[in-house]
């Protein structure tokens, strides 16, 4: 607990002012009465100045849970009774972060002005509830203030809790920093969860299946024995019994290559409101975890970043130098500055779009994330299903803003984009604010795809 600062509010004027007028009201009325009461104001101001006003006593707790922005379940709730106050909450982009912080009066007398503000990190905007409270509690009575902020980037650590009391004469206030235990923090930076893959596939062996004949572990089918054939594929049943030679295929399986197309051109910095983060940063957001997920199981998966005269790349690639690049791409992507990117791989063009396609790799997925407020992400997904990559679009809305004629257009013309998208056979994601990433991720790139 920090040092109190004990400050008078107003000055005695008031009372001297009081005193006479009803002194002089009592002698010219002859009333004892009058005269009499013309002591009481001032009563009242030695009793502020000199009564022995005792501090107050305060324990604050918090408590920190994130909800599923789609289902409103609690997927992290910290027990207070265990938690030391040293980790921080994790929270995904879309999800809810909910703070409950309570506030005890801890000592054995009534507070009868007790104002409150909680330490909110500058970073989190409130979206709902307030981090304030003003009651009058009495000994061991508590008060809580709940509120939800939306989660940003990084981890965000809160101050301890102002509190402010006054007196009963309401001319004396007590201004200190209670330290508060519980929750401390919230990391918007969660453990990449694993996810399913579409339907695209190279020539490398790997982890898909596919609908032809290989090396594999799945039956696929019995053909007619070829010279040439393996000795080990040769179905030995078969020939004891009819002694024709056949040959046993099994699935081939094949690595997914990958490309996440993050579009960082000017118009994907606008936001829904300003207490809102930007496309482009729900876009980063989202291509780094489908990244680090696909990587992670051993598909080679790169970045590219679509600036308006300029293409910024990675190739795919599972080695740590690839993932490594690929997390200073998107980190420059988001501080929109693409020529803090320090690598060879950067392009500049007259028109990213239509030079994009070209220079992809053959049989790749595309994961393109943008937030479709102009007609060019339409552009480029028609023009990759037209050489035949397989798309997932990962959309995030920010036209949810408020409920004005243009917010409404505005929605209704991305709605159009996004349904031309889809008419090509791209799979769409339209990403709102209370979407869970994770879920998110999973029906972007659940099996069943178009190619």
């Amino acid at each position: 607990m920090s040092d109190r600062t004990v400050e008078r509010l107003g000055g005695d004027e008031w009372a001297i002012t009081a005193t006479l007028a009803l002194a002089g009201l009592g002698i010219a009325a002859g009333s004892q009465l009058l005269v009499a009461a013309a002591t009481l104001p001032l009563w009242y101001v030695a009793a502020a100045a000199f009564g022995t006003n005792r501090p107050a006593m305060v324990r604050v707790n918090r408590r920190i849970s994130v909800r599923d922005g789609a289902s409103g379940g609690v997927i992290d709730d910290v027990d207070e009774s265990t938690n030391s106050g040293s980790a921080a909450v994790s929270a995904d982009p879309g999800e809810t972060v909910t703070v409950r912080t309570t506030v005890q009066n801890a000592g054995s007398e009534t507070i009868v002005d007790l104002r409150v503000v909680d330490g909110v990190p500058e970073a989190l905007p409130v979206v709902s509830g307030s981090p304030r409270a003003c009651e009058t509690l009495e000994p061991l009575e508590e008060t809580t203030l709940e509120y939800e902020i939306e989660p940003r980037r990084g981890e965000h650590a809160f101050d301890d809790a102002t509190v402010r009391t006054r007196d009963l004469t309401g001319t004396v206030a007590e201004t200190w920093r209670a330290g508060v235990s519980g929750d401390d923090a919230v990391r918007r930076s969660p453990t990449v969860e694993s996810v399913s893959l579409g339907d695209g596939a190279n020539d490398y062996a790997g982890e898909v299946p596919t609908d032809e004949g290989g090396s594999g572990l799945e039956f696929y089918a019995v053909r007619e024995y070829e010279p040439g054939d393996p000795v080990r594929s040769i179905d030995w049943r078969r020939y004891a019994g009819s002694r024709e030679l056949a040959t046993v295929e099994y699935r081939a399986e094949r690595a997914t290559r990958i490309v996440c197309v993050v579009d960082a051109r000017p118009s994907q910095f606008s936001a829904a409101t300003t207490a809102r983060p930007p496309a482009i940063e729900r876009s980063a957001d989202a291509a780094e975890r489908a990244l680090e997920a696909l990587v992670a199981a051993g598909h080679p998966t790169g970045v590219v970043g679509l600036h308006e005269r300029r293409l910024t790349t990675v190739a795919p690639g599972t080695d740590p130098a690839t993932r490594r690049e690929a997390s200073q791409l998107l980190e420059g992507v988001r501080e929109a500055n693409y020529l803090g990117y320090r690598s060879n791989a950067r392009t500049r063009t007259d028109d990213p779009v239509a030079d994009l396609p070209r220079t992809l790799p053959g049989e790749a997925q595309v994961y393109l994330f943008s937030s479709f407020v102009d007609d060019e992400p339409v552009d480029l997904v028609e023009r990759l299903r037209a050489r035949g990559y397989a798309v997932r679009v990962i959309s995030p809305d920010v036209t949810a803003g408020p409920d004005d004629i243009s917010t409404r257009l505005e929605s209704l013309d991305r709605e159009t984009r996004l349904a031309r998208a889809r008419a090509t056979g791209a799979r769409v994601i339209d990403w709102d604010r209370e979407q869970s990433l994770g879920v998110l991720l999973r029906n972007a790139i659940r099996t069943g795809g178009t190619r």
